[in-house]
């Protein structure tokens, strides 16, 4: 009888999620991870004041996906913290994204005007990108495209990416929607939102608890590639792989370093019972900072007099760098597209290894996208096998 095995580089959400998904049906299955801890960067930990961190930034689950929520809840359930953010500019507060208290806010004497205009022009719609919002040829309306554009969406992501508005991809500016009405949610399209009630941490260690799953932590295990065969410890691996690494890394940089954002996450702790008003609030006119996050007020938890934020700083990722040496957003553009499509030519050369995950696949994902992508490849993996 043939020994059903897979390999999987990484314990994040998404090596995690295919590891189990291949446990479940009876394959022995080895995870390497590089780190001493599990969880990727959805690591969190307790800490002096018992409030459950996020050591690289705040993680939100947000999923229309049942599929995607049931397999959550096998493990843990969802506290339901809904996100509702809000954005300091010129010392003027409001919710983001944008929606009709914003605009109140923003434009008081012209508010009604304008939401008027936007409920006429698009009936059927709960939400609308900036770019179809600046297509408006309306004074007033013009007026909220030039003062989200500029206040809050250019300032932002020339801190975020480290380039001016117009050189980045219209895709990653549109994640952020425009809401034609008064839900605050930062997500207002997903159905199910929150934080697993005792961490992701604690998440990944249950996702990854079976008796076919072997975790390997610290690993220094690396790839091999010589004649379209796969070696590790100089032995052919004729066993699928799963890689959720760096893709340049694992081909030894060989067409290139891919740039990525990374995160100077600075976390401070204080003897009060709050921070700030809202979990999140993001800062875009700030010259270095994009935002600040009271954890507690995400978890949920009842700690008394004291409480834990963390403040962002985005910057170019350099592995050599004290602050920046955590790869977080892939930068997607034409001449990464070049450099990373020789990557995915020079892994179609290895029958058995498959990509995986934000950083192999050099894609942005939010957490669910990360899991159905791997409940894709599983199914693809599986359906091949018996062919």
């Amino acid at each position: 009888m043939e020994t059903k095995k897979i390999i999987i580089f990484g314990a994040g959400i998404s090596g995690a999620t295919i590891a189990r998904k291949f446990a479940d049906i009876g394959y022995d299955v080895i995870i390497y991870e590089k780190k001493k801890e599990i969880g990727g960067n959805c690591f969190d930990y307790k800490n002096k004041h018992g409030v459950l961190v996020h050591k690289f930034g705040p993680h939100i689950f947000h999923t229309n996906s049942e599929e995607v929520y049931e397999f959550i809840n096998r493990f843990d359930k969802l506290n339901n913290f809904i996100n509702k953010v809000q954005v300091s500019v010129n010392n003027i507060r409001f919710p983001i994204p944008i929606n009709f208290k914003s605009i109140e806010i923003i434009f008081p004497n012209d508010a009604k005007y304008i939401i008027t205009t936007l409920k006429k022009i698009f009936q059927d719609k709960k939400t609308i990108t900036l770019f179809e919002l600046e297509e408006i040829q309306d004074k007033k309306i013009k007026l909220l495209y030039n003062y989200v554009y500029k206040n809050v969406f250019a300032n932002y992501t020339a801190k975020m990416w480290g380039k001016n508005i117009e050189e980045i991809d219209k895709n990653t500016i549109n994640r952020i929607k425009i809401v034609l009405g008064y839900g605050e949610t930062y997500f207002p399209e997903d159905k199910y939102q929150g934080l697993p009630q005792n961490g992701y941490t604690n998440l990944i260690k249950k996702i990854i608890t079976h008796k076919n799953i072997k975790i390997i932590t610290n690993s220094k295990i690396k790839l091999v590639f010589k004649n379209k065969k796969i070696y590790i410890n100089n032995k052919e691996v004729i066993f699928q792989i799963i890689y959720c690494g760096l893709i340049d890394e694992l081909f030894n940089f060989k067409y290139g370093e891919l740039p990525f954002r990374s995160l100077q996450i600075k976390t401070e702790n204080f003897n009060k019972e709050n921070y700030q008003d809202n979990a999140v609030i993001n800062y875009p006119a700030h010259k270095t900072m994009t935002r600040i996050t009271e954890y507690k007020k995400m978890t949920k938890q009842n700690i008394i007099n004291k409480t834990s934020i963390s403040k962002e700083f985005p910057g170019e990722y350099d592995k050599k760098s004290k602050k920046f040496n955590t790869p977080f957003y892939p930068i997607i553009n034409d001449s990464t597209a070049i450099i990373l499509k020789k990557y995915f030519e020079e892994t179609s050369k290895y029958k058995n290894l498959f990509l995986l995950g934000r950083l192999a696949q050099y894609k942005y994902y939010d957490m669910d996208d990360a899991m159905l992508a791997a409940f894709e490849l599983f199914n693809k993996i599986v359906v091949k096998k018996t062919k």
